[in-house]
């Protein structure tokens, strides 16, 4: 069986055409000969609900500052209702689908993520536990995975921390030793200073990008997690926007690509 590990991001999530033909695509691959681990974020649906919060959403390099109380925001909406509708759609296509979280048998061991600035409770991935996910797909089940995780916090009392989806899903893809790994953004790919999109991609290049801010926000840490995991292992890393079922199951089989291939 084919590993393939495929993260979606948050617009996509919330547009429900979109999303129903992601799900129709993502029902076909067990047929396929593909197990499939599904990670998803939900920046959308957090930033709706932390407005209610009355807090604006603040980013660093692509990553939210978490405060206690977007913590809580955060955990209830990825973990909670964005996970939940995925997984019960692709009940309703056929798929023996499973949810669970970064928490959910330790699958995702954090500690607090350093840098310039105090971003509060964002981890970084210290430990993967990837047996719950072997287990599922050896029972036949298709795992709908937030990137929620756990680790202790400053009194050393174990905690939910909020980590980035990109991340905490090359980390499951090289735990898992994934054959694939795909990530589904909101753009068709990573693109020059013209908006062409990139078709292949060097790590060296794309720092050059990340430099001269051709490569800016939320595509920064998704291209370097992606090189990280390249460097440990991964082979077949593709980014890509949504186009309809045909080019996804095409984009899985190797028959085409439409977006950028990361090596």
């Amino acid at each position: 069986m084919k590993k393939v590990v495929v993260k979606i991001g948050g617009s996509l999530a919330i547009d429900e055409a979109k999303l129903s033909d992601f799900v129709a695509a993502v029902s076909k691959l067990p047929a396929l000969g593909c197990q499939v681990a599904v990670v998803h974020g939900g920046g959308k649906d957090i930033n709706e609900n932390i407005a209610l919060l009355q807090e604006q959403p603040t980013f660093i390099d692509g990553l939210r500052v978490t405060t206690p109380s977007i913590m809580k925001m955060v955990e209830m909406t990825l973990s909670g209702h964005v996970n939940k509708k995925l997984v019960r759609m692709l009940v309703a296509n056929g798929v023996n689908a499973v949810g669970l979280s970064g928490v959910d048998g330790s699958l995702f061991e954090v500690q607090k993520k350093q840098g310039k600035v105090d971003l509060g409770l964002v981890g970084e991935v210290k430990k993967v536990n990837p047996k719950i996910v072997e287990s599922l797909w050896s029972a036949g089940f298709m795992p709908v995975v937030s990137p929620i995780s756990i680790g202790a916090d400053e009194n050393g009392q174990l905690a939910s921390w909020n980590v980035n989806a990109d991340t905490a899903a090359s980390e499951l893809a090289v735990a898992l030793q994934a054959d694939q790994f795909v990530l589904v953004s909101d753009v068709p790919g990573v693109m020059d200073e013209s908006k062409t999109v990139i078709p292949e991609l060097t790590d060296d290049a794309s720092e050059a990008l990340i430099e001269t801010g051709v490569i800016n926000g939320g595509m920064i840490p998704k291209v370097r997690e992606s090189f990280k995991s390249i460097r440990r292992g991964l082979k077949s890393i593709h980014i890509v926007g949504w186009k309809d079922v045909d080019h996804f199951v095409k984009q899985i089989n190797g028959e085409l690509n439409y977006g950028t291939i990361l090596g």
